[in-house]
């Protein structure tokens, strides 16, 4: 990852997430009426889109444990049992700290990101607040995702680790996980955990701590293999 590409693709994240963040606190938290028109009481259809989304929601999906369970993915117990033994055995056999040492920088910057964030904005989950819009109060946690962040932050950690750049493996793994984390965020906002506004801004943030963790890891000469491109063959 070139220096340009990092600074691009971090200061759109944090636009992105300053958007999303403005949008939050515009919604201002409540709605009088279930089904009052935002003209009445001078809201935008901007203002009311994660409550109108998660009133879609609940007309779409009625039993919820199919997609209870797909949410699971973003869990970040679950992440952690699947990867810490891999990366584990892998640093073992190279002989290094390198694998494990990347992932915990990446689990700590991307909760800390998440975390301060969910701390300072304090909306309410969907389920604690229906009818109204996600209050925010001092001690809710709803935005960021961190299933969101999760999915992003750790298992595109894997994905960028284990294959080489340029590679139809580096592609592949770069596909299944945006599709995992949008089977997770999706899931997410079906069984109304989460807004989808929450959604978006976990998947800034966990962009933004794997982006850095990688250029880190580049600059450190830690991973050379998920760096190198493949030369072509050549015969004399």
């Amino acid at each position: 990852m070139t220096t340009r590409r990092l600074v691009a693709t971090v200061v759109a994240m944090t636009v992105l997430i300053a958007l999303l963040s403005q949008m939050v606190i515009m919604q201002r938290g409540y709605v009088h009426e279930i089904y009052v028109l935002p003209q009445s009481d001078g809201r935008t259809w901007f203002e009311w889109f994660d409550w109108y989304s998660i009133r879609l929601a609940r007309r779409l999906v009625e039993d919820k444990t199919f997609f209870e369970t797909l949410a699971l993915l973003g869990l970040r117990g679950l992440i952690l049992t699947v990867c810490v033994p891999v990366l584990a055995f892998v640093a073992w056999r190279r002989r290094t700290w390198a694998p494990i040492v990347g992932f915990v920088i990446v689990l700590l910057f991307e909760t800390g990101l998440a975390g301060s964030m969910k701390l300072a904005m304090g909306r309410q989950f969907p389920w604690e607040s229906w009818p109204r819009m996600g209050e925010l109060q001092s001690g809710e946690l709803a935005f960021p995702s961190g299933h969101a962040t999760n999915v992003v932050a750790l298992l595109g950690y894997m994905a960028w680790y284990f294959t080489k750049a340029g590679s139809v493996m580096r592609k592949i793994a770069w596909g299944t996980v945006a599709t995992i984390s949008v089977v997770v965020s999706v899931s997410s906002w079906l069984i109304r955990t989460h807004w989808p506004t929450d959604l978006v801004a976990g998947s800034a943030y966990g962009v933004i701590a794997l982006v850095t963790v990688i250029a880190l890891f580049q600059a450190a000469g830690l991973n050379p293999s998920a760096t190198a491109q493949h030369s072509p063959t050549t015969r004399p």
